[in-house]
């Protein structure tokens, strides 16, 4: 949790003017002078009761370094009632409709306006770049970002920035060299590690792996790949091949049909680093009658994902700490319109999830609302 230094309060109240009778001259004590039997809790207030923050210059970069979700906290005291708005790939996908509740959450125990936006299509980068230029002009304080594309919308993003607007990256980290203000989300190479090593271990160390991707240019499916395909590079009797599915289900289907015609039974597992493509290669696996001969992991802790754990289809899913990236995406927007000080990377919790610990790291919308 934040710590804040609370200001000792010293009361000295001066001459003042009287008016009507002529001048009257009063004086009165300090506060840490007075007798328990005149002081008053008006005139000497409780220590603990936190002063008020003053708005200072908006912080538009953070600074260099990472800190855990853990300790950058999830409290702040707005100095006015901001707008923030948040930009996601697609509401209609329930993970970014749990990122909006998060947001929305943390909009109400903050006490700051959060509006959301985003493409009618998924991952559609000119609509979403069109979203971010608007808002140049609709006067918002801060944006929360998941760019459709990283370096597509890098333009769209700089000239926020350029009038004043900080921009958060939420999930999804943005480029190197544009001056946003923090990322909040998990280590992407860390997850892809994780995800590897506990395929690999599921399948014995050996066979042969589809490793599917999601959208290229998107550092989430980017840098989780690469770290995937690192690690398996570590385990002398698996072999590893990747492809592009988009983070779809029926390109998973295909690309999952596609390996299995070309390895047959020495496919032993497939693996996906985010989105909605491990559905699909389910649904192929059922198709060919290879259940339970083929492992599958899902990504994120929504609808298709419990439902696949629960019943076997997939062995494992993975938690990439959803709320607290949209929550503390609010709470470093506030901080820094406030004129405090933010990480540049705030790093959010990963979790293997299977049938033990399913219900406990539930990320669906409406396990999001009940919090």
């Amino acid at each position: 949790m934040r710590k804040r230094n609370l200001m000792k309060q010293i009361i000295a109240v001066a001459c003042a003017a009287a008016m009507m009778t002529g001048l009257i001259a009063c004086t009165s004590k300090p506060a840490e002078q007075e007798t328990p039997e005149t002081a008053t809790e008006e005139e000497n207030p409780a220590e603990e009761k936190e002063t008020p923050v003053a708005a200072g210059e908006v912080v538009m970069v953070g600074e260099d370094g990472a800190m855990s979700a853990e300790e950058f906290g999830m409290d702040a005291t707005a100095a006015k009632k901001y707008t923030i708005a948040v930009v996601v790939k697609n509401a209609a996908l329930p993970v970014w409709e749990a990122h909006i509740t998060a947001a929305q959450k943390a909009g109400e125990a903050l006490g700051v306006e959060v509006i959301d936006y985003s493409p009618t299509k998924a991952d559609n980068v000119e609509e979403q770049k069109r979203i971010l230029e608007d808002l140049i002009t609709t006067g918002v304080d801060a944006v929360i970002l998941a760019p459709a594309n990283t370096e597509a919308v890098k333009g769209p993003v700089q000239d926020l920035i350029d009038a004043g607007i900080p921009v958060i990256y939420d999930n999804t980290m943005g480029p190197s060299d544009v001056d946003y203000l923090t990322y909040v989300g998990i280590d992407n190479y860390e997850a892809g590690v994780m995800i590897a090593e506990a395929m690999a271990e599921k399948i014995g160390e050996e066979g042969n792996v589809l490793v599917m991707e999601g959208v290229p240019g998107q550092s989430t499916s980017d840098i989780r790949t690469e770290a995937v395909m690192d690690t398996l590079a570590n385990y002398p009797n698996i072999t590893a091949e990747r492809g592009v599915t988009n983070w779809m289900t029926d390109e998973g289907r295909k690309m999952t049909e596609d390996y299995i015609t070309k390895w047959g039974e020495d496919l032993k597992a497939c693996i996906s680093v985010g989105g909605n493509q491990a559905e699909g290669a389910v649904e192929a696996i059922k198709a060919a009658g290879m259940e339970g001969k083929i492992l599958v992991n899902g990504f994120d802790v929504q609808e298709p994902q419990v439902a696949a754990v629960e019943s076997g289809d997939e062995v494992f899913t993975v938690s990439q700490g959803v709320y607290y990236q949209s929550y503390m995406s609010v709470v470093a927007a506030v901080r820094a319109l406030n004129g405090e000080s933010v990480p540049r990377q705030i790093n959010c919790p990963i979790t293997i999830v299977d049938q033990d610990n399913l219900e406990e790291m539930d990320e669906r919308p409406e396990a999001f609302k009940a919090r």
